[in-house]
Formats: C-alpha cells, sequence, structure tokens
C-alpha cells in the first residue's frame, strides 16, 4: 500500500453471472459473510429471460476482457473508468455492527513499524 496508513475497509459486493445452461444464465450476488443481496437473482434462469440474458452477460463479459487485454492505448484494468471509493473506517457500517475496534484495527497496520517473522 506504498506505505500508507491504513484508513478504509472494501464493503464486500460481489455480483457474477451463474450460467445454467450453454444458453441460460441467471445472476447472483452477495454481501459480506455471503449475505445475499437484494438483487440477488433479478432474472429467471430459464426460458427467454435467461436466454436474453445469457446474450446480453456474454457480450458485456468479451467486451470486458477485450477492454482489459487488447493493446489498446487505453489498456488498464477494469477499475480505470472510475476510482474505487471506501468507507473511512470509522463510519464503515459492517465494523460498527460487528463491534470492531477501529483503533485496535489501526493500530495492526501502523506506518513504519517492523512486524517480527
Amino acid at each position: 500500500m506504498e506505505g500508507r496508513e491504513l484508513n478504509a475497509i472494501y464493503d464486500g459486493y460481489s455480483y457474477f453471472p451463474f450460467y445454467m445452461a450453454p444458453e441460460h444464465a441467471t445472476c447472483m450476488s452477495h454481501l459480506h459473510d455471503y449475505e445475499p443481496a437484494p438483487a440477488n437473482h433479478w432474472v429467471s434462469g430459464y426460458g427467454v429471460f435467461g436466454s436474453v440474458y445469457n446474450s446480453w452477460q456474454t457480450g458485456a463479459n468479451m467486451g470486458a476482457g477485450d477492454k482489459y487485454s487488447n493493446l489498446d492505448k487505453n489498456h488498464g484494468p477494469p477499475h480505470r473508468h472510475y476510482n474505487a471509493s471506501y468507507d473511512p473506517l470509522e463510519h464503515n457500517e459492517y465494523l460498527q455492527a460487528k463491534g470492531v475496534d477501529v483503533e485496535a484495527l489501526r493500530n495492526v497496520h501502523k506506518k513504519g513499524e517492523v512486524t517480527p517473522a
């Protein structure tokens, strides 16, 4: 982390397509501790909607892969088009809900201290 102190935490949200057959897909998403997200399975995995979502998702994945791996001048990781944002430790709802001591967490990652091996 380039010698900087820990000052934020990732919220843990993840989203991914779930391919159910060669022509059908649905979506999966979850929060911390694998809690289901509100938009989990917003599209049916079978029938017309599953087929349309599969076509759309396949095209989106091909486009994302091309942006990441081509030799174009705009080559870059998936976060190249927006800034990743993080909650400050003091205001992070997940840490507050779990009762995590923020100062103790900061002290674990103090700048300049060497951890014995």
